[in-house]
């Protein structure tokens, strides 16, 4: 899987292809070359469609179990490499012993600050199935710090705070029947401008749709606000900013070493 990783040349792969453009070949040659002697019984786990091992099945789980705690909806790979170092089995660390893991999960595992051009924006048709977005108003701020607290914790309600006190208040707001299902934020964090988020959607309510629209609300106001680009801080769900708007995940310095 660590393996499959350094092909997949994308997002957060691309760059630990970068910082290790030997990794792969070293780890390839490095099994090619040794003895496993090891016979794992095979088994189907959904939903893959070929059996595997029961040590890649304990990394799915694994895996599965992180995603869940952190309340995400798609199992990346930045999960399950950090499941491969975290379960220190002795035949992968065998092959790993040298490397950087701590510079590694930085790429792969941690959140990541992403960058969205807004010079050729234009937003997307939204299709709001089942619930409508408006911006907020002051009276929102209860209920919306309810929702957060409930949903998140207390980690986001300053920044909340901080939008609800602007004259023209750059918090959107999904819901339904007068039920809020999910926020998008802007200028808000720190008060700082040209940052986007906080965000976050109903467990419940995700795939949705739900934050997909209120990102474009937000992408379109500050691009009518004469924005050049907008910073996404910390993204967890790097694909879905990819996918949604086209952010670009910002690089670390590079640092390049050579795995033998």
């Amino acid at each position: 899987m660590l393996i499959g990783a350094l092909l997949e040349r994308t997002g957060v792969c691309a760059e630990l292809f970068i910082n290790y453009p030997t990794l792969y070949e070293a780890l390839y040659d490095q099994i090619n070359k040794k003895d496993l002697g090891i016979q794992e019984e095979r088994m189907r786990f959904s939903p893959f469609t070929t059996v595997i091992s029961h040590s890649t099945k304990q990394v799915l789980e694994s895996a599965k179990r992180k995603m869940d705690r952190f309340k995400q909806v798609y199992l990346n790979e930045g999960l399950i490499i950090n499941v491969i170092f975290d379960l220190n089995d002795p035949l992968t660390t065998s092959f790993t012993r040298g490397l950087d893991v701590k510079r590694i999960l930085e790429i792969v595992s941690y959140p990541r600050d992403l960058i969205v051009p807004l010079k050729e924006y234009s937003p997307p048709e939204i299709m709001n199935r089942g619930f409508l977005v408006r911006r907020a108003e002051s009276t929102d701020l209860v209920p919306l710090k309810n929702f957060v607290h409930k949903e998140y914790g207390d980690g986001w309600i300053k920044s909340l705070e901080n939008g609800i006190s602007k004259e023209k208040i750059p918090i959107y707001l999904a819901e339904n029947d007068g039920e809020i299902l999910g926020f998008a934020c802007f200028d808000v964090v720190r008060n700082k401008k040209g940052l986007f988020g906080p965000m976050g959607t109903s467990i419940s309510r995700r795939t949705q749709g739900i934050g997909h629209a209120l990102l474009h609300y937000c992408l379109n106001e500050m691009k009518n606000n004469d924005y050049e680009y907008v910073i996404i801080g910390e993204a967890g769900p790097i694909e879905f900013y990819e996918k949604s708007c086209n952010a670009v995940i910002i690089p670390k310095p590079l640092i390049m070493k050579k795995f033998t």
